[in-house]
C-alpha cells in the first residue's frame, strides 16, 4: 500500500507540474463550454429579422399586417419602395422583402386569394428556411384571428437567385479560409518555435546570409503551399460537388493571397511572443478555436449573441470567409469587399510589424 501512495503521489506531481496536460485536460474542455453555451446557450435573446415591407398607400389591412409584425418582437421592419427594399435585400440589409399588393381587403371580403410575394436571399440558407416559416406562420395566425381560419392569404416565396443554392457552395469558402489559418498558425508558429527549442534558429541567425533573405524563403513557401491548397480544394469543389466559381480567377487568387499572409504574419507574431514549445502550442490553440468557432464558418455569423459580436468583428477570419464567400460563389456580403481587404491588410501589418519588434532567434 505504501508503494501505491508513492507511486501515485509521484504521478500526480507529474501531472500538476505538467502545464500542456493541464491545459488540454482540464482548461480546454471548459474552452469548449464557453464557446457553445454562449453560441447555442442564449436562450434570452430574441433573435431578429430585418423585413422590408412595401405596402399601397391608404389600405387599412396593409397597414394593419405591418402594425401586426412590429408588435410581434420577430421583426424589424422597414417600410419603403419595392426597388429600393429589394435593393436593400441584396446587399445584406434585409433578410427578407414582403410585397403587399393593392386591393387586399377588397379581395378578401369577395372571397378570393391574395399572393403575397417574399423576396429572400437563397443564399442565406438557414435565415432563407426561417424567414419563410416564421412570415408564413404570422400570416395564417392573422387570418386565423380575423375570420377563424386561414385559406385566403397566400405567401409566394420568389429567391433572388435564378439557381438553387446548397450549403456545400457557401461552406466551401469557409473551409478554405479555415486551412489558411492553420497554415499560418501551425505551419508558421509551430514549426518556428521547434527550430527555436533544437536551436536551428541560432544557426541561420549566425549563416553568413541576410536575415531577410531567410524570411523571404519561408514566406514564399508558405504562400505557394496555400495557393496550392487554395487551388486543391475549389478543384475538388468544382468536380466532385459542382460548386460554381463565380468570380474572376485573379480576384480570387488576389484574396486568397492576402489571407496567406495575414496569417502568415500572425503565426510569426505567436511565436515571437510564446517562450516556449509548450506556452505556444497552448497560444495558438487559443487563437485557433475562437476563430474557427466564432467567424462564420461552421454556422451564420446571425447566430451568434450580441455579447459575442464585437469578438466576431474583432476576428480576421471572419473577413476572410466574408471575402471568400463574396468573390467564390457570390454569396450576399457581411460586409463590403473593400471592408473585408481593408481589415485583413490591417491584420497583416500590425502582425508584421509586431513579429519584427518581438521576434527572437534564440
Amino acid at each position: 500500500m505504501r508503494a501505491y501512495r508513492a507511486i501515485l503521489a509521484g504521478i500526480n506531481r507529474q501531472f500538476y507540474r505538467d502545464r500542456m496536460a493541464l491545459f488540454w485536460t482540464l482548461a480546454f474542455p471548459l474552452f469548449f463550454v464557453f464557446i457553445f453555451g454562449f453560441v447555442l446557450g442564449g436562450g434570452e435573446e430574441e433573435v431578429q429579422l430585418t423585413l422590408g415591407v412595401v405596402a399601397p398607400a391608404g389600405e387599412p389591412l396593409a397597414a394593419g399586417l405591418i402594425q401586426g409584425l412590429r408588435e410581434s418582437g420577430l421583426f424589424r421592419v422597414f417600410e419603403g419602395e419595392r426597388e429600393a427594399e429589394l435593393a436593400a435585400l441584396r446587399a445584406g440589409d434585409r433578410d427578407g422583402v414582403l410585397i403587399l399588393p393593392p386591393g387586399i381587403l377588397s379581395a378578401i371580403s369577395q372571397g378570393e386569394e391574395v399572393e403575397l410575394e417574399l423576396y429572400y436571399d437563397a443564399a442565406q440558407g438557414t435565415t432563407s428556411q426561417i424567414l419563410l416559416s416564421v412570415v408564413g406562420e404570422f400570416l395564417a395566425e392573422a387570418e386565423r384571428r380575423s375570420r377563424g381560419t386561414p385559406k385566403l392569404l397566400v405567401l409566394s416565396p420568389q429567391p433572388l437567385q435564378a439557381r438553387k443554392f446548397r450549403p456545400i457552395d457557401y461552406m466551401l469558402p469557409g473551409i478554405l479560409g479555415m486551412s489558411l489559418m492553420q497554415l499560418g498558425l501551425f505551419s508558421v508558429a509551430a514549426v518556428v518555435l521547434q527550430w527555436r527549442d533544437r536551436k536551428i534558429l541560432r544557426r541561420f541567425w549566425a549563416a553568413p546570409m541576410p536575415r531577410s533573405t531567410f524570411i523571404a524563403a519561408q514566406v514564399t513557401h508558405r504562400v505557394g503551399i496555400a495557393l496550392l491548397q487554395a487551388g486543391l480544394i475549389a478543384g475538388v469543389g468544382v468536380l466532385v460537388f459542382g460548386v460554381p466559381m463565380l468570380g474572376r480567377p485573379a480576384v480570387m487568387a488576389g484574396v486568397v493571397l492576402l489571407g496567406a499572409l495575414t496569417f502568415v504574419s500572425l503565426g510569426y507574431l505567436l511565436a515571437s511572443l510564446a517562450p516556449s514549445v509548450e506556452a505556444g502550442t497552448a497560444l495558438v490553440q487559443l487563437v485557433n478555436f475562437p476563430m474557427m468557432f466564432l467567424s462564420g464558418v461552421f454556422w451564420p455569423v446571425d447566430w451568434m449573441p450580441g455579447i459575442l459580436r464585437p469578438v466576431v468583428y474583432a476576428l480576421p477570419l471572419t473577413y476572410l470567409g466574408d471575402a471568400l464567400r463574396q468573390t467564390m460563389v457570390g454569396a450576399t456580403p457581411l460586409v463590403p469587399l473593400w471592408v473585408d481587404l481593408a481589415v485583413l491588410g490591417g491584420w497583416l501589418i500590425l502582425s508584421a510589424l509586431l513579429s519584427l519588434k518581438f521576434f527572437r532567434w534564440d
